[in-house]
């Protein structure tokens, strides 16, 4: 951080980095043994994945809404949303085709 002079002879700070802007992530321990590969852990498995779609994205935000309705997964692999990948949205009908920014399916 250091203390500088504007365009209008003001001075301002300059800050390469505001770190009070790092959001915070609690991580969750996978408890003992649990494998995803594991039948029986199932529901464990989508518990915890529909907790961290929760967390991404701000409540009540059109991603979050949209995320809700598939049921937190893909309408295309039916895989959980947060599993590694980059998550990519795209409008079921192009908005060039009179296609529309609604949130509801």
């Amino acid at each position: 951080m250091c203390k500088g002079t504007g365009r209008k002879g003001k001075e301002i700070t300059h800050i390469l980095y505001n770190i009070s802007s790092t959001p915070i992530v609690r991580h969750i321990k996978v408890k003992g043994t649990a494998s995803p590969d594991d039948p029986s852990l199932r529901e464990y498995w989508e518990n915890r994945q529909t907790k961290q779609g929760k967390l991404h994205w701000e409540k009540d935000s059109k991603y979050e809404l949209i995320a809700k309705q598939q049921n937190w997964k893909c309408p295309l692999c039916n895989d959980y949303l947060f599993n590694g990948e980059e998550i990519e949205t795209h409008h079921i009908v192009p908005v060039k085709d009179a296609g529309s920014d609604d949130t509801k399916i």
